[in-house]
This record gives C-alpha cells, structure tokens and sequence, in this order.
C-alpha cells in the first residue's frame, strides 16, 4: 500500500480518537467555525484591549505571529515567540510527510515590525530555562510545537503561570497522540479544569480557556 494511502488512513483513525479524547474529557464545542483566522478571532474579540502576554511555541515563517501583533491593541501587550528556526526536532507523523527538519527555515527569524514582539531562538527547554515570564492581564499560549515532547516541556516550565482565564490555543488536534496527549497529561497531573471556546469546522485548530 503506498504510504500516502497509508497517512491517509491514519488521519481517518486519527479523527475517531480525537472524538473519544474529546468525550473523554467531556468537551462540547459551543463555536464551530471554518478557518484558523475564524478560530483566532473568536478570542482576539475578547482580549485584544487588555494587556496580553502572548506566547507562541512554534514560529515557522511568522503568520501567526503577524496575526496577533495586528489583532492584540494595548501598548503594553508583549508578544515572544519561540523557536528553533531549524525545523522539527523529531519525526512528527507516521507514514506522513512531516519528518524530522520539517519547517526548517535555516535559522531565519521572521521580520515583524511590532516593538512589543521579541523571539527567542533554540530548543524549547534551553530558552524556557531561562524565561522570565512579563507581568501581564491575560495570558494566551499559542502552542503550534507539533510534538508531544516539545508540547510537554511547555506545559512543564510555565504550569504556574497558567491560571483561569489564561487562553490556550492548539494548531495539531487531528495528532491525539501529541499535542492533546500533552494535554490530557497536564490537566491529569494538576487538577486545572478547561472549557472549549471554539475549533474549526476539522477540529484540527481550537482554543481552550483555563477555568480553574
């Protein structure tokens, strides 16, 4: 069987475990809506005035980024990214096409003219080692780091900070092995409680609000 049929079914079984992971964990979906942006606007509307801390795990070429230094409005919102520009650490799927150095971009950091926006370039736990975490209104947490390794060390190092209210945002849902593993393994080990706010017509993109 050719590994592209091979993906494609895995994709299909993909789907069903993230409809069990979902109503394992009691989530409903009150906003479905069609795209990414369609996703980011849902939360945008209701913190783009406060003072956001916005931490996007997972860079690339800087679309995201582009996004929330547009959309967040106060003077005081801090947007950092991290990345280490150098593409996946590890392989991502089975049988697919992202391997390890996949969104490999040779090092080169996005060119954003936002001064409230700062990257931080290496491996997640080196430059989260050190991360001194800015006073801050609201919390949102983009983490688009494809892996369940990379996925955990985030929730790792900034567990204290992710309080109710805090945003949390995930770019991978259709791998339930990775990113809502992480996840699942976070509210297990910490007790914090999160609703649903809204996912994409896949499922794929979709934010979560910390609720104790």
């Amino acid at each position: 069987m050719p590994v592209r049929v091979l993906h494609q079914l895995q994709m299909v079984v993909n789907y069903l475990k993230l409809g069990r992971w979902m109503k394992q964990h009691s989530f409903a979906i009150p906003k479905r809506v069609r795209t990414r942006d369609e996703v980011f606007n849902a939360v945008a509307a209701t913190v783009r005035d406060k003072r956001v801390l916005y931490l996007e795990f997972g860079v690339f070429r800087g679309a995201s980024m582009r996004y929330w230094s547009n959309a967040l409005k106060h003077p005081d919102t801090i947007l950092h990214g991290f990345d280490s520009f150098e593409g996946l650490p590890e392989d991502f799927d089975v049988n697919g096409p992202y391997t390890k150095g996949t969104f490999n971009v040779g090092g080169q950091l996005p060119q954003i003219a936002d001064p409230r926006l700062r990257f931080y370039k290496g491996w997640f736990e080196d430059t989260l080692s050190t991360y001194e975490v800015p006073t801050h209104d609201v919390l949102v947490l983009n983490l688009d780091a494809d892996l369940y390794s990379s996925t955990k060390t985030v929730f790792d190092r900034l567990e204290r900070y992710i309080l109710p209210n805090t945003y949390i945002y995930f770019d991978d849902m259709s791998r339930p092995d990775h990113e809502p593993r992480a996840f699942s393994e976070f509210m297990a080990e910490t007790g914090k409680t999160f609703e649903l706010v809204v996912a994409d017509s896949s499922l794929n993109s979709a934010f979560f609000r910390c609720t104790g």
